[in-house]
């Protein structure tokens, strides 16, 4: 512990050192050959900045509290009641019931993976991209990828996120049909259709937790 930070060390055949703030843990992760006092030091110099970090998350997961404890459900950025240990899972009338907790990702599949699909191909025709083929998975820690084949896969959990960050992560994915990295021509792709994409990116942090959910 440094400064009443709590971090995890990581170390490997790297020649930086970072820092990087999941949620509620920090990690540093530093060459196999650097000692505690330097480590120490770096987390030091950038405790103002992880001290923000960790307030941001406090503050979602005080946001989402009833998410969290399994009381409400997401749909498109709203939260819905969520009543646990019924026969079927489905939504009626604004509340969402579910056989078990685990049963979401069958729920979201089902009844709103279709969707993300649809709006990527919308998407696609302001893109100027056509992908191979469009697909929903269970990612444990990214919300999309694009392959080399130009194949687009997304996590349901898209479904939850409000529509305008839905839309950010798939104009990210789709503009990897033209860009297969994160340069700044990447970026540049991505800012023409969404001018306000930073924002959207920032904002998408806050909804990080989902990836943990639900598994």
């Amino acid at each position: 512990m440094v400064e009443g930070i709590n971090y995890t060390v990581l170390k490997s055949r790297r020649k930086t050192i970072s820092i990087t703030v999941q949620q509620e843990r920090v990690i540093v992760r530093a060459p196999i050959g650097m000692n505690d006092e330097r480590i120490n030091g770096f987390v030091k110099e950038h405790a103002a900045w992880i001290r923000k970090k960790l307030a941001e998350y406090n503050g979602a997961a005080n946001r989402f509290a009833g998410v969290r404890e399994g009381k409400t459900v997401l749909l498109d950025g709203v939260e819905k009641p969520l009543v646990l240990g019924s026969k079927g899972n489905f939504e009626k009338d604004g509340v969402v019931y579910l056989k078990e907790l685990k049963s979401a990702q069958n729920f979201f599949k089902k009844m709103r993976s279709f969707l993300l699909v649809e709006k990527t191909a919308l998407l696609a025709r302001t893109v100027g991209g056509c992908p191979e083929d469009v697909s929903v998975r269970d990612f444990k820690a990214r919300w999309g990828c694009c392959d080399a084949n130009k194949r687009i896969r997304l996590n349901w959990r898209l479904s939850m996120l409000p529509p305008d960050l839905q839309d950010y992560v798939l104009v990210h994915e789709l503009c990897h049909l033209k860009h297969m990295n994160h340069s700044s021509a990447f970026w540049a792709e991505v800012k023409k259709i969404l001018p306000d994409y930073a924002s959207r990116k920032k904002r998408l942090k806050e909804y990080a937790f989902l990836t943990l959910l639900y598994r």
